[in-house]
């Protein structure tokens, strides 16, 4: 009992404890929905719903926060519990894309009547740092000593640079040192006749045909494929380099200062500047990423060969990109990858934006991802194996 002014005594109100209430269960629906629609919205055309393409960019967030609610419920003993459960239940498939446990480096069970193993590489190699954003003169050298380590049989390179000026044919220097028997380079760009910018496929092995999928005509944004011989088997190699958010550099400082949480913040109306920029970048690019890769994801359905894709994809697993370019392929971090996975090395953390993939008459182990920076994507390797089609 407490007393008033006046000495009367009252019944205090009983408090609430702050989560249980209907603001609170609101809230819980709330994040619930999202995580479904993030988890299962890459079924939507980000032509026409690119927000719920923005909703899939928060799938790990939204996840946690969801065990976080389901832990709350628990403790408070509600039957509401099972909101929370049944958007978890629902998207938990959608955790193998993201996060792998035990990768490994052991062959596949089949041997018997397989072609020869072939390593491969993928790296975005940021022009090999052609305007030194690594604030480091040894950049391209330590990209070619990557190279030249890990040896791959095919190499795709995407934001591929070569000059005519000294020191700047790349094309002739991987070929060079690296001894390869043949090249598919493309330059949708070039600059005052002796600056070329592209994408480029090498190969230890003979190429016996070369194509181009010109996705956007403006930029370096492009797929090639390549038609590859191994002994007696044909595979198709798919490098593509798709749709860029392209943010500017003072998006990028936005960015980092969130992410790095550091004291000197944009003002309120900077900060909402800032993010109107970053939506509309968004949205421009999950609206171009769409129609690219419909016209990637036709080509590769109607390939004579089994097909290797792989490249930087400017998007997450979660996402209409992801879905609809790895429909009836395995992925090769899920093959045999391990960790998050994360791909790119810029201002933000844990993305997964490039990617190996294959049909499943090939085989892949030893995936891994190159924790070097040396860009802004980290390179990725796998061995591949190409299976007899009389052991399918």
């Amino acid at each position: 009992m407490n007393r008033n002014k006046a000495g009367e005594e009252f019944d205090s109100p009983e408090r609430k404890p702050w989560f249980g209430g209907r603001f609170f269960r609101v809230i819980t629906v709330l994040v619930a929905f999202l995580l479904v629609l993030a988890g299962w919205g890459a079924v939507f055309d980000p032509s026409t719903y690119w927000y719920i393409a923005l909703i899939g960019l928060g799938f790990p967030v939204l996840f946690i926060t969801n065990l976080f609610f389901l832990i709350l419920w628990i403790l408070r003993g509600r039957k509401f519990t099972w909101v929370p459960l049944a958007a978890l239940l629902i998207t938990v498939v959608k955790l193998p894309v993201i996060l792998q446990w035990g990768g490994t480096n052991e062959k596949p069970d089949f041997v018997e009547g397989q072609s020869e193993e072939i390593s491969m590489m993928s790296f975005n190699v940021r022009l090999f740092d052609l305007y030194n954003w690594t604030n480091s003169h040894q950049t391209k050298a330590k990209i070619f000593d990557l190279f030249e380590y890990n040896n791959p049989k095919i190499l795709c390179i995407q934001e591929f640079y070569s000059g005519s000026r000294k020191n700047q044919d790349n094309v002739q220097a991987i070929n060079s040192f690296m001894n390869y028997r043949a090249v598919h380079a493309e330059f949708p760009i070039t600059l005052y006749g002796t600056e070329y910018f592209g994408i480029a496929t090498f190969s230890a092995f003979p190429i016996v045909y070369k194509g181009v999928l010109y996705i956007d005509n403006t930029t370096a944004n492009m797929c090639i494929y390549t038609d590859i011989k191994i002994h007696k088997d044909t595979i198709r190699v798919y490098n593509c380099h798709l749709q860029s958010v392209r943010f500017e550099e003072k998006e990028y400082k936005f960015l980092e200062s969130i992410s790095n949480d550091e004291e000197d913040q944009p003002s309120g109306e900077e900060a909402a500047k800032s993010t109107r920029n970053i939506l509309s970048r968004l949205k421009a690019a999950f609206i171009k990423r769409a129609k690219q890769v419909d016209l990637i994801s036709q080509h590769i359905a109607n390939s004579p060969y089994p097909v290797v894709i792989c490249g930087d994809f400017n998007d997450t697993p979660i996402s209409y990109t992801y879905e609809s370019i790895s429909k009836n392929m395995l992925d090769a971090f899920r093959e045999s990858g391990s960790g998050l996975g994360s791909t790119y090395a810029g201002p933000i953390p844990g993305l997964r934006i490039d990617y190996i993939l294959h049909s499943p008459r090939i085989s892949s182990y030893d995936f891994s991802i190159g924790k070097m920076k040396i860009s802004d994507h980290y390179p990725l390797s796998a061995t591949l194996v190409i299976k007899n089609p009389e052991n399918n």
